[in-house]
């Protein structure tokens, strides 16, 4: 039986989103050992409406329940990328992953993929996130799977950020009748202004070593 759960495709502005929720439950919720995995394969796009001459890319914070990378701060907002990559406009140091890396054989749907792409008119990336959680009381799930994700276009050309973006997540639920079944429970994307967002502006100031306002100098 497969840990996917049904292909789930959301549309938000220019961004479009393709979604196969990851839920790998304990074979015994008693155990004391018992953990449960979640996660999800997805590729995050943006099309622009009309032919454009400069490059952009995706930016991506994610909110997790364990920490990603060394610098990642749990339950709080961070740029999903282990460490800044040198350029010459500190948003383009937030590209999401870096060139030529490409998706393990652990994905179904994504295996060998670029986990990025850039160009004049469209860009997209692609995560394979996977949480483990191993809280439970006496079959009961008592964990928090809160996890959510915001997407930014940079511009390469001018290392502006747009403004607007798109922020979306998942978390799982226990049926509480039956403690064998669990259930990936999707929030669907809705629009985001980074202008108007203080946490993912401090997440990016944070990564970047910059001040909020130094950040939202660069927002288109």
């Amino acid at each position: 039986m497969s840990n996917y759960w049904p292909e789930q495709n959301f549309d938000i502005g220019k961004f479009h989103l393709q979604l196969h929720p990851y839920l790998a439950p304990p074979e015994n919720v008693f155990d004391p050992n018992a953990a449960l995995q979640y996660g999800a394969d997805f590729k995050a796009r943006f099309a622009r409406a009309a032919p454009q001459t400069e490059e952009i890319g995706l930016l991506q914070l994610i909110f997790p329940q364990t920490a990603v990378f060394p610098a990642t701060q749990v339950r709080a907002w961070n740029v999903d990328k282990r460490a800044p990559t040198p350029a010459l406009t500190p948003m383009r140091n937030c590209l999401y992953s870096e060139p030529g890396a490409v998706i393990g054989t652990h994905s179904q749907y994504y295996a060998g993929q670029p986990t990025r792409y850039l160009s004049p008119t469209e860009c997209w990336l692609i995560d394979t996130p996977r949480e483990f959680n191993n809280r439970f009381d006496q079959g009961h799930f008592t964990g928090d799977t809160t996890t959510k994700f915001a997407t930014y276009v940079v511009n390469t050309a001018t290392g502006k950020v747009f403004d607007q973006g798109m922020v979306w997540g998942y978390h799982v639920v226990q049926n509480s009748k039956n403690l064998t079944e669990f259930e990936p429970v999707i929030v669907a994307p809705k629009q985001s202004r980074l202008s108007q967002s203080n946490e993912h502006l401090d997440a990016i100031a944070r990564f970047l070593n910059l001040t909020r306002d130094q950040v939202k100098s660069y927002i288109a």
